[in-house]
């Protein structure tokens, strides 16, 4: 347990409501994004509309324009740079939009609705934890807790593909024992209810 990493949850600052501010900074850098890409493509058609109503101008009065080589070098050099910013500032918004949540992503801010706090070691969950009491929520009551262990065994960091229920005396905790492909048991998830049936937190032992 000496290598436990522990996520850490303020009593008076939610889990959830730290999620949900960091969904609110990442959708305001987004916007930013978008701005600063609308705001380039406005420039750009200025100065090409700027620039076309200029040798409009020129013709109009019979002018002949020179050719200058270097000028027009650097408007190409300029026009390719502009051209490239704005194709990065796509393509890292596309990416951004395109993310996808993890298993984990989906059970804890999903399933468990940021309700739980979570301690990790190794890379495996070791505790769920009902952590929003004090907003005046409600634990959640898991009715089939074997296949909520299965669907989500992957993102617990847990090697198992069976569940099978253990009789406890206990009332208040509900155990499974978590299986193998080898019909091995590989650890158990003890479920800590209260008399609704709700689940104020889940550990794993092995």
């Amino acid at each position: 347990m000496g290598n436990a990493k522990v996520i850490e949850f303020p009593k008076e600052r939610s889990f959830r409501k730290r999620f949900r501010d960091k969904v609110q900074e990442q959708k305001a850098m987004l916007v930013l994004s978008i701005a600063s890409v609308a705001l380039m493509t406005v420039f750009v058609n200025q100065w090409l509309v700027d620039n076309s109503e200029t040798a409009i101008g020129a013709r109009g009065n019979r002018q002949i324009a020179s050719f200058e080589p270097g000028v027009f070098a650097r408007d190409v050099k300029w026009e390719h740079e502009i051209a490239k910013k704005l194709s990065a500032e796509k393509t890292s918004l596309v990416a951004a939009l395109a993310e996808k949540p993890t298993l984990r992503d989906d059970l804890i801010f999903g399933y468990l609705e940021g309700k739980y706090g979570m301690k990790v070691a190794q890379g495996k969950i070791e505790r769920l934890e009902f952590i929003d009491a004090q907003a005046g929520e409600k634990a959640m009551a898991i009715s089939n807790k074997a296949s909520f262990l299965k669907k989500y065994a992957d993102a617990f960091g847990l090697n198992f593909v069976e569940v099978s229920p253990v009789q406890s005396q206990d009332s208040s905790e509900q155990v499974f024992s978590l299986i193998d492909d080898s019909k091995t048991i590989v650890g158990q998830a003890h479920f800590a209810v209260d008399s609704e049936g709700r689940v104020h937190s889940l550990r794993f032992t092995q």
